[in-house]
């Protein structure tokens, strides 16, 4: 299969994929908050970001190990391949093993680390206790979803997703339908479902990578070590993400109230979605850019890199742009009896930072491609404490705002990060000028800009309120047509516009 056909089948399989966990996302969340409440579905998010806690320990050597196995596989290095495999592997089962020892206790005592209501203490245990054993599955089963990498069939990732999101869904109606409501549920599905993801992608391992296996006589312990020493500045990147976003849910508990942590909780499951959405269509660039890297060709590098920049925005903007008009209708529908107005506009502080990771996404993935990620992850720190600063000050200051404070400053300093530094960073990775990647985020600030104004001048004009849910998708077609012609005009290229083309004429093909 050829490149440009690849990358096609690639984006229409992580687009259905993302249209499909979205769909699931917007189903199951109202469900889960009717059912257990909004302060007991904000202790979900907040397992999450314990879990997060944990990976500080695990993603210096989970970050890189698809990185440097897929190197030596290209490089025609089987041996080395293999040697990386195995020692990944071993080394995860070891760091897990110890994390286990810390999260026990953790669990226990959990009551007096956060704030939660007494008649849900054994419930959030429970949450706690099955997302950190997926957090277990996750770790140890990382390097098995390194085959559809190096082979560049991330499609066959996408429906491995899509398994996961089903499952998922499958086991939380059955157990909120048959038992008394808990927020454990949503813990011990995802649980489940990634064990059904961990067999997936373990046979796609077996089929793509038959050469590439577990044996313990390769397990090398200098292999790990070299990994490590590329991957430690990832450790400090996970602390800068855990410091500017991961500690919001907390700050929230402890300096706000549990129950405006649960409403912040659920005003970001769309821009969370929408940042999935980013990182997915990037990612699509990633294995055919890690490999001209090894080949050593700069100029295709740069070129797909540019690429990658356009089709992401697309994506990203239109999303953007339809959520920021409709968002206040689709609030008041999606969670019918909640307080919309402080839904929308926390929905709307928390999509600050996606107005610039949508074009700069794909330049984040450049440091750890050329593996220079020191500098680039202590510049990323730095913002990130100043942020976590400016927000706890804040709060001290104005506590009547706090919950305001808590969804806006984060992702105000994401976005600073991603224009001033990020792409200032990447041009000296690849010896370019400073200022290479500017143009592009002119035209994607340019097509947000005027797609926004436009719609909105739709709506005003035309009275465009929807008051049901087919009003709200036929307004929402509406605005996505609408961004979706700006941006062809705008921000993407004939490259681009030529490869959405294809992207479409391939769907009608196949319908």
């Amino acid at each position: 299969m050829g490149d440009k056909k690849q990358l096609l089948v690639n984006m229409i399989a992580s687009l259905v994929n993302f249209v499909v966990s979205i769909g699931i996302g917007l189903f199951l969340t109202p469900y889960v908050v009717h059912n257990i409440g909004a302060e007991a579905y904000g202790f979900v998010g907040l397992a999450s970001t314990f879990v997060g806690y944990a990976q500080l320990f695990t993603v210096a050597l989970t970050s890189v190990a698809g990185r440097f196995i897929t190197v030596a596989y290209h490089e025609g290095n089987e041996l080395k391949a293999n040697r990386y495999y195995s020692s990944t592997l071993a080394a995860n089962a070891v760091m897990v093993f110890a994390l286990t020892i810390i999260a026990i206790p953790v669990i226990l005592f959990l009551d007096k680390l956060v704030n939660i209501s007494p008649h849900l203490v054994g419930d959030v245990k429970m949450l706690f206790t099955f997302i950190f054993l997926q957090f277990v599955i996750t770790t140890i089963s990382t390097v098995y979803s390194v085959a559809t990498f190096v082979k560049n069939k991330l499609y066959l990732s996408s429906i491995a997703n899509l398994v996961f999101s089903f499952v998922r869904v499958a086991v939380m109606v059955v157990l909120f339908g048959m038992l008394p409501p808990k927020v454990c549920y949503v813990g011990l599905a995802v649980c489940l479902a990634s064990a059904v993801l961990t067999i997936m992608n373990r046979f796609y391992t077996r089929v793509l990578l038959p050469d590439i296996s577990f044996r313990w006589n390769l397990v090398s312990w200098a292999s790990v070590r070299e990994m490590l020493e590329a991957g430690i500045w990832n450790v400090v990147t996970k602390l800068q993400q855990i410091m500017m976003f991961g500690l919001q849910l907390l700050v929230a508990n402890l300096m706000v109230s549990p129950y405006l942590m649960g409403m912040l909780s659920v005003a970001q499951t769309v821009p969370n979605q929408i940042s999935s959405l980013t990182i997915t269509v990037a990612s699509l660039f990633y294995p055919e850019q890690t490999k001209y890297y090894a080949q050593g060709k700069r100029d295709e590098l740069v070129d797909d890199i540019k690429s990658g920049m356009k089709v992401s925005g697309f994506f990203t903007n239109i999303v953007f742009v339809v959520l920021l008009v409709v968002g206040y209708d689709f609030m008041r529908l999606w969670q019918h009896g909640q307080d919309t107005t402080l839904l929308y506009e926390l929905l709307t502080l928390t999509m600050l930072g996606l107005l610039a990771s949508g074009v700069a996404v794909t330049l984040q993935n450049l440091p750890l491609i050329v593996n220079r990620l020191k500098k680039y992850s202590i510049g990323w720190l730095v913002y990130s404490a100043i942020s976590m600063v400016v927000l706890i000050t804040s709060i001290e200051i104005l506590p009547k705002w706090g919950v305001f404070l808590v969804a806006a400053i984060p992702p105000l300093f994401e976005f600073f990060a991603n224009v001033t530094f990020v792409p200032v960073y990447a041009a000296r990775c690849l010896h370019v000028r400073k200022f290479e990647f500017y143009p592009i985020y002119i035209r994607y600030f340019a097509s947000t800009a005027v797609a926004a104004v436009a719609c909105w001048g739709i709506r005003s004009i035309f009275g465009l309120i929807a008051d049901n849910w087919i009003s709200l998708i036929l307004t929402c077609c509406l605005y996505a047509l609408v961004t979706l012609c700006v941006d062809m005009c705008l921000l993407l290229g004939q490259k681009e516009r030529s490869l959405l083309s294809d992207m479409v004429k391939r769907k009608l093909h196949i319908a």
